[in-house]
């Protein structure tokens, strides 16, 4: 069942709990505060969440997110990642890509730069162009988790 957690005008989250996924969808590009503000957001929802879905993923559609700021982008670097997989224990995440490279740019550097970092948490990312596709490797990847 899809239980919805929030919506407001740059991003719409939900819990898929026969997965289980913490997806979020961005509606369009915010500025890099509210980016981050949001982000954060669902991190604070996942930190929760975990606690009683095991094997939790997470799951980010940026599609419709557009490109991001500089300043946006060093975050996700040098503090998101750390907040991510370090401090909340996200073991999977799926990112669902756009069409626009330069929009995309920033989530596939962000995947690899996370792969090197995270290689010792057994953290599993994956980048996607569509839910189907994202959803079927988060599957195998909670059978290789968690059982």
């Amino acid at each position: 069942m899809v239980i919805r957690i929030f919506d407001n005008e740059f991003l719409s989250c939900e819990l898929d709990d026969s997965l289980p996924v913490l997806r979020h969808y961005w509606k369009k590009a915010p500025p890099g505060e509210q980016f981050r503000l949001k982000l954060l957001k669902v991190l604070e929802e996942y930190k929760v969440l975990c606690k009683t879905f095991k094997g939790l993923a997470w799951l980010a559609d940026t599609t419709q997110l557009g490109e991001l700021d500089e300043e946006t982008e060093t975050w996700l670097v040098e503090e998101w990642e750390d907040l991510l997989f370090a401090e909340a224990g996200v073991k999977i995440h799926a990112v669902i890509l756009g069409e626009s490279i330069f929009a995309d740019y920033p989530m596939e550097n962000f995947k690899l730069d996370a792969e090197q970092k995270f290689q010792d948490y057994n953290v599993h990312l994956g980048v996607f162009s569509n839910e189907e596709e994202a959803y079927a490797w988060i599957k195998e990847q909670q059978m290789l988790i968690v059982n």
